[in-house]
């Protein structure tokens, strides 16, 4: 019977996606009443139905928008359970309901965990657009000794934000919400979800009123002893229609499904997406030119696969490119008819929240990870928009999506938990330093700032004591995999020629010249130079983007970081031999690439906070243009809690009213902000 209702529910959506009406008996049969289109004259029946669906209204959303009765349920689960663990299909409207228990409820003070910047500001967006939300002061930066009175409070960012903000300025909590909470299921040896775990256990420590853990369904072990409420369904408001397609049809069956509506190829790695142009570069698209096709060209390369791609109405999105690449593809991809196909990795899977009507898995995918495969196939369909996701491929999937998936909370494991608590113990610290030779103060500054783990931190300092031959940028990667394990996932080899391609400023080339490393193509060159093999251009600039945004920002600097803040507290610490020469010689280097002229350690905490959000957001390229004068004019149009989007509308704001700076600010919101 169970599957009678299923397949007679699925035909109905795959006919409401054709274009067919139903009654409202129907529809109310079959949990559908929200894509009911109203009749001129309702008979009593139906009028009986309306009313109900009536009071499922989706109240913090201008137009009219039903839950189905099991949103509505999870709804109420929310406002009648204090900690839940609320578990659904990814495009079940678990975001859109928690928003509704916000809007209804009026929490006063809210922390809002997400996995990604791009989320983050997303979510942010979709808050303060709405004028049901303007009661609430949404920031992800909080100013030292601040307090603000009169507004609602309402924080939305990733675990490193959160972990930034002083925890005694905070208040009390009403609600605590962690979405993708199953990555509290990944081992702490990660950095980020050691800071996911610590984010966990404070929304205890803060004695938040409400927590609510969102997550795509599964089987939860190890949650037992916080005492979790589930609220646990396979129920979807959108279906998903699996098609098999032939491996020899499948691109001509991309290119045909996204000229005619939204498509999303999935690939597992930037090289996946690379062959895909391969595949597909002889096929008779239409060239798009347009002013962002042309500054990718100027900013990167005109043989990079990207741009190609582009210049076909192709849009990419990877972790590996610049955020304000990935930025414009999204927008593009969301609101111009232009570009309907979207080729991503896991990027568009969790870091971005973006719907599509077909999604198509790249036939060399091997999606080992069932969890991002179901988070992946959720993009496809969505309600309100898009009453049936499809799905192709050339292997069958559907019956994977059905095994049921098991998260273990990492810290339900005394090892892990054990590595977060004994970080806080006074006795352990002190023994820790004893151990290391370091000051307490130091050790608990360092802890504080990096947000480390006592084990974590012992690691960095043990390699930082190894003797290196000789002092140079190009140990930093061999000390960085050595100090971070398995989670250091380039290769050091590589990485070594991509360290001295990005911060140096210039290399002798083979005829005994300067070629100075400015641009990409001097990079390609450089590369090139060092490594004689048949890796190509556009291959060459994904490993410099790996290397640039990922692990020289988050593996290799905080550990020179580390080791200058214990040089300037202890100049005697037993460094090895040449080791503060090459981390001197690393941060002068990042600083002048990074930053130009600006006095970074000198600037306050303030102008700090901005050259972050603006980093976040993707302005790398024009921070190095920054002055004092810049920063005193965007700091003057924040208050004490803001954030990214505060300082992107005062950019808007100061491109048409500056009095000194303009033209700075005109090119920042041309470049960046549509």
């Amino acid at each position: 019977m169970n599957n009678k209702y299923n397949q007679k529910r699925k035909q109905i959506l795959l006919e409401i996606d054709n274009g067919k009406k139903f009654n409202i008996e129907e529809l109310a049969m079959y949990d559908l009443t929200p894509y009911f289109q109203d009749t001129d004259e309702p008979n009593l029946y139906e009028t009986i139905i309306l009313n109900k669906n009536e009071q499922r209204k989706v109240e913090h959303i201008a137009d009219n928008i039903y839950f189905s009765p099991p949103q509505y349920e999870a709804l109420n689960f929310l406002e009648n359970n204090d900690k839940v663990i609320f578990s659904a299909p990814t495009s079940f409207g678990k975001t859109m309901i928690v928003k509704e228990y916000i809007f209804r409820k009026k929490p006063n003070n809210i922390i809002y965990i997400v996995p990604t910047n791009a989320l983050a500001y997303e979510l942010e967006i979709s808050f303060k657009e709405n004028d049901n939300f303007s009661d609430y002061l949404i920031y992800d930066k909080l100013l030292s000794g601040s307090t603000i009175e009169n507004k609602k409070m309402f924080f939305i960012g990733t675990q490193e934000k959160f972990l930034e903000l002083d925890q005694s300025l905070l208040g009390e909590i009403d609600l605590f919400v962690i979405d993708e909470a199953y990555k509290l299921q990944e081992s702490i040896d990660n950095i980020r979800s050691y800071k996911l775990s610590e984010t966990f256990l404070n929304c205890f420590v803060l004695k938040s009123r409400k927590i609510f853990l969102l997550s795509p369904v599964a089987e939860f072990i190890g949650f037992e002893k916080y005492n979790f409420s589930y609220f646990n369904t396979k129920f979807n408001a959108v279906e998903k229609n699996y098609v098999l397609v032939n491996e020899k049809d499948f691109f001509d069956k991309l290119l045909k499904e996204g000229n005619k509506n939204k498509t999303i190829l999935f690939c597992s790695t930037p090289a996946q997406i690379n062959e895909t142009y391969y595949k597909i570069e002889s096929s008779n698209l239409k060239k798009i030119k347009s002013s962002f096709l042309t500054q990718l060209k100027q900013d990167i390369h005109p043989e990079w696969i990207v741009a190609k791609l582009l210049e076909q109405g192709i849009l990419v999105h990877h972790g590996q490119m610049p955020k304000y690449i990935q930025n414009r593809m999204i927008n593009l991809f969301n609101h111009d008819k232009k570009y309907n196909i979207l080729l991503g990795t896991n990027s568009i899977s969790e870091g971005i929240n973006t719907v599509t009507k077909n999604l198509f898995i790249h036939p060399e995918n091997t999606v080992g990870d069932k969890l991002l495969l179901k988070n992946t196939i959720g993009r496809a369909g969505r309600l309100g928009k898009y009453p049936i996701g499809y799905i192709f491929s050339t292997k069958e999937l559907e019956s994977q999506i059905e095994d049921i998936i098991q998260i273990k909370l990492a810290i339900s494991e005394e090892k892990e938990l054990k590595e977060i608590e004994e970080s806080k113990q006074e006795d352990k610290i002190k023994l820790f330093c004893m151990s290391y030779n370091i000051s307490e103060e130091v050790c608990k500054l360092l802890l504080k700032k990096y947000k480390l783990s006592l084990i974590k931190l012992g690691n960095i300092l043990n390699v930082l004591m190894e003797d290196l031959m000789y002092p140079g940028i190009e140990s930093l990667p061999f000390m960085s995999k050595q100090a971070i394990g398995r989670n250091y996932n380039t290769d050091p080899n590589k990485d070594k020629h991509l360290i001295k391609g990005y911060l140096n400023s210039y290399f002798i080339n083979a005829n005994r010249t300067n070629t100075y490393l400015n641009t990409f193509s001097d990079r390609i060159a450089y590369y090139k130079y060092k490594v004689n093999d048949n890796t190509s251009i556009s291959e060459i600039i994904n490993l410099f983007m790996q290397f640039i945004y990922a692990t020289l920002e988050y593996n290799i600097m905080p550990i020179v970081n580390i080791g200058l803040d214990i040089n300037d507290s202890n100049s005697d610490w037993a460094f090895g031999a040449n080791v503060i020469e090459t981390l001197e010689e690393c941060r002068q280097k990042y600083y002048r690439k990074s930053y130009g002229s600006l006095d970074v350690d000198n600037l306050s905490e303030s102008h700090k906070s901005i050259i972050s959000a603006m980093k976040d957001y993707g302005m790398t390229n024009s921070i190095k243009k920054l002055s004092i004068d810049i920063l005193n004019e965007i700091e003057e149009r924040l208050n004490v809690r803001y954030s990214t989007s505060d300082i992107i509308r005062a950019i808007e704001y100061l491109a048409i009213n500056s009095k000194d700076n303009k033209l700075y600010f005109t090119e920042l919101k041309n470049k960046y902000i549509y």
